[in-house]
């Protein structure tokens, strides 16, 4: 059985969430709930959980706040919110969960049911957490793009990007300087994240940065070429919604 802990500032989601999992989560014991932040830092250095879930938007600081001034991510983390936001986007690559209030029962269990899974497996909790507030920092600041290159982590100007390229299971992002930084990240995860008002995937290989196209030529099946001179494949299905966009530029 897992330990877990409850951090909301709202008292009635605090109790609904722990009659739920209760009456329905028997590999869950909750030990404790806290409806202050930093209190719920407290407990969690005080009982070390193997589970917490935790809410995203409260006052005193975001539940994202609460886990950057954590020392120690050494326990798994569902997260709960009322808004279906930026937020989102950054969990469907990673493997953290989380639940949308209010919360249904089938989701939670199917939520703790995954939790188990990962827990039996020993995955690393401290790599997820910190992969997640690495792409949820990247979302909220949108000017700067956070690359997990091979040994470090670049900070890119988002202007200073032209394409990325799909290679495997790794992607080249290539700067305006010519530079090309190799990154861990698959193509689809970057398309997740990035805005899709100044990227576009315009193949399965490739997305580009609508602010560096030069010309789209016609010929050939249709191809675009970039400001380095660089000519990007697009694929039938993406050519009408590349003309748009290209258009409402």
């Amino acid at each position: 059985m897992l330990k877990g802990i409850i951090i909301d500032d709202e008292i009635n989601s605090v109790e609904l969430l722990e009659h739920l999992i209760n009456d329905n989560c028997p590999d869950i014991d909750i030990i404790a709930a806290e409806t202050s932040p930093k209190k719920g830092i407290e407990l969690i250095e005080k009982h070390k959980p193997d589970v917490v879930f935790l809410d995203i938007e409260m006052p005193d600081m975001s539940g994202f706040e609460l886990l950057e001034l954590l020392n120690h991510l050494s326990f798994h983390v569902i997260f709960i919110t009322a808004y279906d936001n930026y937020a989102i986007k950054a969990f469907k690559y990673n493997t953290i969960d989380y639940l949308l209030k209010p919360i249904i029962v089938g989701e939670l269990t199917a939520a703790v049911d995954k939790l188990m899974v990962r827990a039996q497996s020993n995955s690393s909790t401290d790599v997820s957490i910190q992969k997640l507030l690495e792409t949820i920092r990247t979302v909220q600041n949108q000017s700067k793009l956070a690359i997990n290159a091979l040994n470090e982590i670049v900070y890119v100007d988002i202007n200073n990007i032209i394409r990325l390229e799909s290679d495997s299971n790794y992607t080249n992002v290539i700067l305006i300087d010519g530079k090309k930084i190799v990154s861990s990240k698959t193509l689809k995860e970057y398309e997740t994240i990035l805005d899709s008002g100044v990227f576009f995937r315009t193949h399965k290989t490739c997305i580009i940065n609508l602010n560096h196209v030069q010309k789209y030529i016609k010929t050939d099946g249709g191809y675009i070429v970039t400001k380095d001179n660089f000519q990007v494949p697009i694929s039938r299905e993406k050519r009408t919604a590349l003309l748009d966009s290209l258009a409402r530029r």
